[in-house]
């Protein structure tokens, strides 16, 4: 698979699965928060582990935040150590 992207590509990619994720899991910015106002994607905000493959290429997107994991103990550190984030495929 291809893994060469622009830096300017790769940034976009990054931005937008951040966004995304942050849309679908509260589309009416009314439900998901954490104690200090960080939506899910901005818990695991520029914390990388596998790079994801989508439509034959891959791409390196941020984790995002699991309260499931975090309270099982797994998932990812995030950049203050916290686990909880997971990354998608």
């Amino acid at each position: 698979p291809s893994t060469v992207h622009s830096q300017g590509l790769a940034a976009l990619a990054n931005v937008t699965s951040h966004e995304w994720s942050e849309a679908i899991t509260d589309p009416q910015l009314n439900a998901w928060y954490d104690g200090s106002g960080a939506e899910n994607g901005d818990k695991c905000a520029w914390s990388f582990h596998n790079d994801v493959s989508i439509g034959g290429q891959q791409w390196k997107v941020q984790m995002e935040w699991s309260n499931a994991a975090y309270d099982a103990g797994t998932g990812y550190a995030n950049t203050s150590g916290q686990k909880g984030c997971l990354q998608g495929n």
